[in-house]
């Protein structure tokens, strides 16, 4: 299990942005991270993942734990290694080289051999087996995503933290790749999914967090958040009161519970 507990991260020494938050994922479940934009999702996985130093920000408070292991302190590199691997937002691939040197590039650090698993993800991407000699930057937006993914699965993670993978997508596409996540979860990896498809998320998740200006706001169960009037009317786009636009509920107050 990951276990997040009172995570406070500040930027530049002065800018905190995550304050307080306490997040779970179980073993082989997904847990969706929701909120909107610079409510300090993406730096909850930088904190998780070591990532905090190159964006000048670190942990303060808080403690990140991953079964018995301690993971804030700990560098990025030795994070993976203990199974907890990140799919960063915008695909973050190699766009100049080829779709297998790409894959390659996940088994860094592995000590085992990967050719089977090599070829196992090429029959699960058929698109990329007939890419591997390809330059990865002229691939489809939906086809550098599988990428993204497959790089991160060939590290043999544990726990997979993706970050707004149906980003730029088409319904199509992002159909596929709820597929492709649901059929990362029963295989017995577990995921921690920051998705701004809050629908799309909260139809694959078992239990989600809404995280507000720095701090968790709500959490529960996906389907009572799904029946939640609050999320319903800000997250589903159900509801509001005759609130026709996203400049209209920004400025609509959130009920009281949800800042307590």
């Amino acid at each position: 299990m990951l276990r997040v507990s009172g995570l406070e991260v500040v930027y530049h020494s002065v800018a905190r942005v995550v304050s307080g938050v306490s997040l779970e994922v179980p073993d082989a479940s997904i847990v969706a991270l929701l909120g909107p934009n610079g409510a300090g999702k993406t730096t909850v996985l930088r904190a998780i993942t070591g990532l905090l130093p190159i964006h000048d920000g670190r942990i303060t408070k808080g403690t990140i734990e991953f079964g018995a292991t301690r993971l804030d302190g700990l560098a990025p590199e030795r994070i993976v290694r203990h199974g907890l691997v990140q799919v960063m937002e915008g695909r973050r691939i190699f766009i100049e080289l080829t779709v297998e040197e790409n894959l390659l590039a996940g088994t860094y650090g592995r000590t085992d051999d990967w050719r089977a698993d090599l070829e196992a993800m090429y029959a699960q991407f058929p698109r990329l087996a007939e890419r591997r000699r390809q330059t990865a930057g002229l691939l489809s937006g939906g086809e550098q995503q599988m990428l993204a993914i497959g790089r991160a699965l060939l590290a043999k993670p544990r726990t997979l933290l993706l970050d707004e993978p149906s980003l730029g997508l088409s319904p199509k596409l992002t159909e596929e790749v709820a597929q492709l996540i649901e059929s990362i979860r029963a295989r017995g990896v577990s995921v921690l999914l920051v998705e701004q498809n809050a629908q799309m998320a909260l139809t694959l998740a078992s239990h989600g967090y809404i995280l507000e200006n720095g701090k968790v706001v709500l959490d529960g169960s996906a389907a009572e958040l799904r029946e939640d009037p609050d999320v319903r009317e800000f997250y589903l786009g159900m509801g509001g009161a005759g609130r026709k636009n996203y400049r209209d509920v920004k400025r609509y107050a959130r009920r009281k519970r949800w800042l307590s």
